[in-house]
């Protein structure tokens, strides 16, 4: 560049100093745009997500009428009517209930390899129109399959099927859990703070079964590749005892419980103050060996001060 004269360069400089506020005003307008789409994103997407819920509420209500009709709700968004409609549902059904019992026959394979193929099958179908989805989410599709099964008269000459339903989903389930969110701050606040201001959470992804039959022991027998009766036997007449189903390690882990640490859990998911489930607990129950046991195998999900220490304090 060419010599500049002394009023061209200030006058360069003036105009730069005055095109940084108008940059800077620009540049907020363009955060504002984008905070405002964004927000309209959002808004948009929590729309379609409330749409979609509503459609498949609408769905499950048509599948499931006791009287169908022949014209569908305007929720759904079809254009189908009369005879068409109708044919449609009528294999929208038949698919269903043909992927529920795939869907079972995964959530439940212990009460399948009881029943066998065929019996199971019954029962799903059974299962399928007696208790109809709630949601389209066919992964909780047998959340009520073991009290379906404990109403059935027809069952009861088996009992064990229910309580063996109860573990099959407690295992499926806690693999869908959510991870538990234990932190060292949580375990700071159980060795600084008094019981009495905390609460012990436990992980979502654990289950307490109270159970009538030895069902552990019915689950173990029905891994074997071949099962007689003497196996089936000698596993119903062990004495049944309370479980404890977890996830580690993205699988599920069950064992059964003393009466002493049932208890406790029992306290502790009641949600009251720790210290009343440290008095409630026996006093040959070793608190210490189950909360090491508790962190090792992911149990906890937090160790909060409760609300009203917190506004006390």
């Amino acid at each position: 560049m060419g010599y500049q004269p002394a009023v061209t360069r200030s006058a360069a400089r003036r105009g730069r100093k005055s095109a940084a506020p108008a940059r800077c005003r620009s540049r907020r307008t363009t955060c504002a745009r984008a905070g405002r789409r964004g927000a309209c994103g959002m808004n948009r997407v929590a729309a379609a997500t409330a749409r979609e819920a509503t459609r498949q509420q609408a769905l499950l209500q048509a599948l499931f009428a006791a009287q169908p009709t022949l014209v569908p709700a305007p929720e759904l968004g079809v254009c189908q009517r009369a005879q068409r409609w109708a044919a449609g549902m009528a294999a929208y059904r038949g698919n269903g209930l043909e992927h529920a019992v795939a869907a079972l026959r995964a959530q439940f394979p212990t009460l399948l390899a009881m029943l066998g193929e065929a019996p199971f099958a019954v029962l799903c179908a059974r299962y399928w129109y007696a208790y109809p989805p709630r949601q389209g989410d066919l992964a909780r599709i047998g959340a009520e399959l073991a009290d379906c099964i404990a109403a059935l008269d027809d069952l009861r000459a088996w009992p064990w099927l229910a309580d063996s339903a109860r573990l099959d989903w407690a295992r499926w389930a806690v693999v869908f859990d959510a991870p538990a969110q234990l932190a060292a701050a949580d375990l700071q606040r159980l060795a600084e703070c008094d019981p009495a201001r905390l609460q012990l959470r436990l992980a979502p992804g654990t289950r307490l079964l109270h159970t009538h039959w030895p069902v552990l022991a019915l689950w173990r027998a029905h891994q074997l590749p071949d099962i007689d009766a003497h196996v089936l036997h000698a596993a119903l007449q062990t004495p049944a005892a309370p479980l404890w189903v977890w996830r580690e390690d993205m699988q599920a882990q069950c064992r059964e419980l003393s009466t002493a640490e049932a208890d406790w859990l029992q306290a502790l998911r009641a949600g009251g103050r720790l210290d009343q489930a440290l008095e409630a607990a026996a006093e040959d129950f070793d608190v210490g060996a189950w909360l090491q046991a508790a962190v090792q195998h992911g149990w906890i999900d937090g160790i909060e001060i409760r609300a009203e220490a917190s506004t006390s304090a």
